[in-house]
């Protein structure tokens, strides 16, 4: 006669308790992250990086170039060049966008161009979002 079995929850189980007792646990844990689950959808952007530096064009300020090249940007920094133009000058501006592009680029910094008509901004901001 077989020697008694453990009484562990399922007497008559035998070898198997050992996987009763992980799909009870399997079915807790399903239980204890459905109910966490609320329904709520993700956005569908990104939030808007928060800038580490500003630089405006002014009297006196660096060329764009040596700005960068002062900022420590490493490998997770991410340029966003913003340029508000006349919608009635878009040739201009898409000219000027594409210059401060090429500065950004042989500084070693790709940019995002953000082009803003009726808007006389110009700057890019540096930002540690990737």
């Amino acid at each position: 006669m077989p020697a008694a079995l453990p009484n562990i929850g399922h007497v008559k189980a035998g070898g198997a308790a050992w996987a009763i007792m992980l799909a009870d646990l399997a079915l807790i844990l399903f239980i204890v992250t459905a109910s966490y689950a609320d329904g709520a959808t993700l956005p569908d952007t990104a939030p808007d990086p928060v800038p580490q530096a500003i630089y405006r064009p002014s009297p006196g300020a660096p060329p764009l170039t040596d700005w960068i090249a002062q900022q420590p940007a490493g490998g997770a920094a991410s340029l966003q060049i913003t340029l508000g133009y006349d919608p009635a000058d878009a040739d201009a501006a898409m000219d000027r966008a594409a210059g401060l592009a090429a500065q950004a680029a042989s500084a070693g910094l790709p940019a995002r161009i953000v082009l803003i008509p009726g808007s006389g901004e110009t700057g890019a901001t540096l930002s540690f979002d990737r």
